[in-house]
């Protein structure tokens, strides 16, 4: 595995040029644009994943189409700052702001893989207790905000129409077409797929960009993405000889003995070019945009193993439009995710027999 991905990165490095094919709309700071042909694309997209889960899940029970491997799934408490910045002070942040949390961490890969191989991870976040006017789609969630992020800083894929070449390559036993045709993307998968000892150390990224408080003439007045840092070194070590989930092993063993914690920052879009919104292959310059702290997530002392509990998160459904206003999603990646993700979780929930449902962050199991 190890020395596929050095070639592959080799590969991408080679042929990186070509991804300056990828055409990014020149647009102002906070402003998004809708290609031609993209409402298609993106049906195109869900057809293309519910057509595949029904293949790989026939007479199964349905999974995530893609991160259905969970590392762990935690509640936690959300707590804004008590010195937010005025600028900052909108949608749920707000000072000294509190909100339960539940946290799944995962694989991305989309089949149940061993923690040590070399995957992107994932990070979904849902609020609870949120109050305030609502992004309509996908409409099935009353007093939820969701957060989601990746272990790396940018995405395998600027817009939808790539988001589709992605899985259409990845199904039909095209990927090293993908790789010739789309290599900054390629190269992002690169350099995004990792094994780490505790996903609790990873920097998280949400790697498409969100409104922050309202529009004008179109435009956010701040346009930002989100990224999580770890207060503390967690614990926990890669095993040896290594154990299929020792990810969630190694979370369990911290969170049975102690408490872990988690920094909750934005990135400020002051460049509309070398920060697009449109194009989600691109990562926003830390030295340019620093990180700022709005919030911090703080993760009690817990049992997060029980069979009950697993299940429960199974059929948590997380989604970018599960969203205030003030916080709106913003850019291609995220208009198809609002879209495909709601259109795959009716699919896994209807096929599993399981009623769509809204958490409230309190719910407890016994381990």
């Amino acid at each position: 595995m190890k020395r596929l991905s050095k070639y592959f990165s080799i590969v991408a490095v080679v042929f990186l040029p070509l991804s300056a094919c990828t055409e990014t709309p020149v647009l102002l700071l906070g402003q998004e644009k809708m290609v031609v042909g993209e409402e298609q694309t993106i049906k195109n997209i869900s057809q293309l994943l519910a057509g595949h889960l029904k293949e790989q899940y026939e007479d199964e029970m349905f999974l995530r189409d893609t991160h259905p491997k969970s590392n762990g799934c935690l509640h936690a408490d959300f707590v804004v700052n008590a010195d937010l910045d005025k600028k900052y002070q909108q949608g749920i942040f707000r000072p000294n702001a509190s909100y339960p949390v539940w946290m799944r961490f995962s694989n991305s890969v989309e089949e149940l893989t061993d923690d040590h191989e070399d995957d992107f991870r994932g990070l979904g976040m849902k609020l609870s207790g949120v109050t305030g006017e609502r992004v309509a789609f996908p409409g099935d969630e009353q007093s939820t905000q969701d957060f989601l992020f990746l272990g790396h800083d940018a995405f395998f894929a600027a817009n939808p129409e790539q988001f589709f070449d992605f899985f259409d390559a990845a199904f039909s036993g095209r990927s090293f077409w993908f790789l010739l045709t789309h290599p900054k993307g390629f190269f992002n998968i690169m350099q995004g797929s990792k094994a780490y000892a505790n996903p609790l150390n990873v920097n998280w990224n949400s790697v498409t960009a969100y409104g922050l408080g309202e529009r004008v003439k179109g435009a956010f007045k701040t346009t930002v993405r989100y990224a999580l840092q770890t207060c503390a070194a967690n614990e926990g070590d890669v095993p040896k000889p290594l154990t299929a989930d020792y990810l969630e092993e190694n979370m369990q063993a911290q969170l049975s003995k102690g408490t872990a914690c988690l920094n909750f920052f934005i990135q400020e879009q002051i460049d509309p070019v070398k920060m697009p919104v449109e194009n989600a292959l691109v990562a926003w310059d830390k030295s340019v945009s620093p990180l700022i702290k709005l919030a911090q997530i703080r993760i009690p002392k817990q049992n997060f193993t029980s069979d009950e509990q697993k299940v429960f998160c199974e059929n948590i459904s997380f989604n970018p439009g599960h969203s205030l206003t003030a916080h709106e999603p913003i850019g291609g990646i995220n208009r198809a995710r609002k879209v495909v993700m709601k259109d795959i979780s009716d699919l896994r929930l209807m096929q599993n027999g399981v009623a769509r449902f809204e958490p409230t962050g309190r719910e407890r199991f016994e381990p």
